[in-house]
């Protein structure tokens, strides 16, 4: 893994052959100390692992891709969750028919090279459990401020 900080928030992420995606990208983060932050990239990846959260039954359906395709869209986010950083992260990949598969990435390994942005919120992100999902989501800080400022439904102040 190669990293270098580009201007004053983000941090360019160069991984190379065999290096885990999702892992480094998460040490990449801790060694910047970013705690809420953004990425972006694209690359060649194999050894996926991607899914999508089937919400009545509250678990991934995951898929596994052992060959060489092209991660063509990442993204993803950078929160804490109590002392973990977290890094949720969804991907498009294709192969040689140039069929798009696109889900949550659990984690995969580069085939050629892979190519990320970091960037940099400059403040801590807070993830926590929401129980009508069965996920750890994102809790903005000033989420009760927006919900106060929302005009109510029934016209009332």
């Amino acid at each position: 893994m190669h990293c270098r900080r580009v201007g004053d928030r983000a941090v360019l992420v160069v991984l190379e052959k065999d290096e885990k995606v999702i892992a480094n990208l998460l040490k990449a983060a801790a060694d910047h100390g970013i705690e809420g932050g953004w990425v972006s990239g694209l690359g060649s990846i194999k050894d996926i692992e991607i899914g999508y959260y089937d919400l009545p039954r509250r678990t991934y359906l995951k898929r596994k891709f052992d060959e060489d395709m092209e991660l063509g869209g990442f993204g993803g986010n950078f929160a804490m969750a109590g002392p973990e950083r977290v890094l949720h992260a969804h991907g498009s990949v294709s192969g040689p028919e140039l069929i798009s598969f696109t889900g949550h990435l659990f984690e995969a390994r580069v085939a050629i090279t892979a190519e990320f942005l970091i960037q940099d919120f400059g403040v801590r992100v807070e993830r926590a459990e929401v129980p009508e999902v069965g996920l750890r989501l994102i809790q903005p800080e000033d989420a009760g401020a927006r919900k106060a400022a929302r005009p109510r439904k029934d016209g009332g102040a």
